[in-house]
């Protein structure tokens, strides 16, 4: 098991994230900050990237290039408020373009690499969640 970890506090209008001896500024929707929901599909797409890769150097072949792009699409007045209307993500679209010689390796690859990256499966599927509130 491994175990991944970030911690955050409220500064102004962001909230300063470190994790892995690396800070980052995330702020809300029209600050100067990246919001939580475009890390959440950067993540996603470099996870996936990054899967791609791994695999390919596991089975010896080698990418000539990978490029990609992902958008997610949500309604605000689930955030807002609206009961009817979920507050996250209602679709998530990637795009990858991925270049090899050996074309049949390289879809096998990009295959596993669906099955086997971490934060498509984590989006994909019901996971446990559980948040715990100290009121100090």
């Amino acid at each position: 098991m491994m175990t991944f970890t970030a911690e955050g506090e409220l500064e102004e209008d962001h909230v300063k994230i470190t994790s892995n001896n690396t800070e980052l500024k995330i702020g809300l929707f029209s600050s100067d900050y990246p919001t939580p929901e475009e890390i959440l599909l950067s993540s996603a797409l470099s996870c996936l990237m990054l899967t791609v890769y791994y695999i390919a150097r596991e089975k010896n072949l080698k990418l000539n290039s990978l490029k990609g792009y992902i958008e997610g699409t949500l309604d605000p007045k689930g955030f807002q408020g609206d009961p009817n209307i979920p507050p996250g993500f209602l679709e998530i679209n990637y795009e990858i373009e991925v270049s090899a010689n050996n074309k049949e390796l390289l879809q096998k690859v990009l295959e596993e690499s669906e099955r086997r990256c971490p934060l498509k499966d984590t989006l994909t599927r019901s996971i446990k969640v559980y948040v715990k509130w100290k009121i100090i």
